[in-house]
């Protein structure tokens, strides 16, 4: 056991990466086994004072979610400025709070507990804390010693800020069942959060990456690009929470030229490796998202009776977060395993999982939130994706193969 427990903190991304790919299956079967129980059949699954509903949305933000980025920051984040690796006291604080806080939350879940759910996103809080205090030492000692600034590290941990206000007010809900705070938790978590940390690192990562695969690649990532990207995620956000829905259209329609021209200038002219490819086309999910909310939103600025219910921000959500996780973990647990960089039976099943899944979400969003289509959006996550979530699991658990420490 003490063996085994030394594995999974010898690396930032180890333990961070395990609690994330349990709960990117352990949650959905949850989830899925929830939906089949309101919309097919009784299945006695737990309900307390909070809708099972309005439960999903801050385990997935604010436990899933960080657990990845966490995972992946705490290894780039030293090197993009320049400074040595974190040591194992500074990287295994937050892998443990979100290992305690990701079983917590499961034992809440299957209970029906929202208080437990409260106190697993607080443990999750504190390990954020800690990663967020060593990842601002590092900018501030770049500062001290006049180098960068490196605008991706200060990107990323402004984001990193507005979800850990997000969690804050998702624990407030969950506390006093504030439904203001529920949905300003939600707001925070999607456009102040998920969505710049995401569009950060792709905007780091995907030309540096094809750069190194694609003959003749141009890497494109200017910092214009990012500042804007921030400007209209800021704008939407700002929108969204003074209530004014029917103007997001003008953000989403800016947000969407943008990762137009992102994509049009990242898609590689020659041939190019799966392992790419699946970076760009689970990016090319974002366009989509942003495109659906500004039609949305202009049907509705125009009078129109044309719902699309929750199916943009689930594009964004399942489409483009799923397959970037499914893309970028692959990537760095290969490559931190000593593995070659290639993409395997399980990772090509459990990409081409997510599309279909985002694309049956989507589905049910356009008929009026249809309960079947959510579940079977669910059934295709569990049975397609969850073979890739028990070998990326096996990974962290095992020595490097090429003999390396880390």
């Amino acid at each position: 056991m003490r063996a085994r427990i030394a594995i999974i903190f010898s690396a930032p991304h180890r333990s961070l990466f395990l609690a994330g790919v349990l709960n990117f299956a352990l949650l959905m079967i949850w989830w899925t086994a929830t939906l089949f129980d309101i919309y097919i059949w009784p299945i006695g699954m737990a309900s307390g004072d909070v809708p099972p509903s309005l439960l999903h949305a801050p385990v997935m933000l604010f436990l899933m979610v960080p657990s990845f980025f966490f995972g992946f920051l705490l290894i780039v984040f030293p090197r993009w400025i320049g400074f040595p690796n974190l040591g194992q006291n500074q990287y295994a604080p937050t892998g443990g709070a979100f290992i305690i806080a990701s079983i917590l939350a499961w034992i809440a879940l299957i209970g029906g507990n929202h208080h437990l759910l409260a106190i697993a996103l607080c443990v999750a809080g504190l390990g954020w804390l800690v990663a967020l205090w060593h990842m601002i030492v590092l900018l501030i000692a770049e500062f001290r010693d006049s180098k960068g600034p490196t605008w991706h590290g200060w990107s990323a941990s402004a984001a990193l800020c507005f979800g850990l206000a997000g969690l804050g007010f998702s624990v407030r809900f969950l506390l006093t069942l504030d439904a203001q705070a529920y949905q300003i938790a939600n707001s925070l978590g999607t456009f102040g959060f998920l969505l710049p940390v995401f569009l950060t690192v792709a905007h780091r990562m995907i030309p540096f990456f094809a750069g190194n695969v694609v003959k003749g690649y141009v890497a494109w990532r200017p910092f214009w690009l990012l500042a804007l990207l921030w400007v209209f995620l800021l704008a939407h956000l700002i929108l969204q929470l003074s209530g004014y829905n029917s103007l997001q259209f003008i953000s989403a329609a800016a947000l969407s030229a943008l990762t137009a021209t992102m994509l049009w200038r990242w898609w590689p002219r020659q041939a190019a490796p799966g392992l790419l490819m699946v970076l760009i086309w689970g990016f090319a999910w974002a366009l989509i998202g942003f495109v659906l909310i500004a039609l949305g939103s202009f049907a509705e600025f125009a009078g129109y009776n044309i719902s699309l219910g929750r199916a943009p921000v689930h594009a964004i959500y399942i489409g483009m977060a799923g397959s970037l996780v499914i893309a970028m973990v692959t990537r760095v647990t290969l490559g931190h395993s000593g593995r070659p960089l290639a993409m395997s039976r399980q990772t090509w099943l459990a990409f081409w999982a997510i599309q279909l899944s985002a694309i049956a979400r989507i589905v049910a969003g356009v008929r009026g939130e249809h309960g079947h289509w959510f579940v079977l959006a669910g059934v295709i996550w569990i049975l397609l994706v969850t073979p890739w979530t028990l070998r990326q699991a096996r990974i962290y658990l095992s020595k490097r193969v090429d003999g390396k420490a880390g």
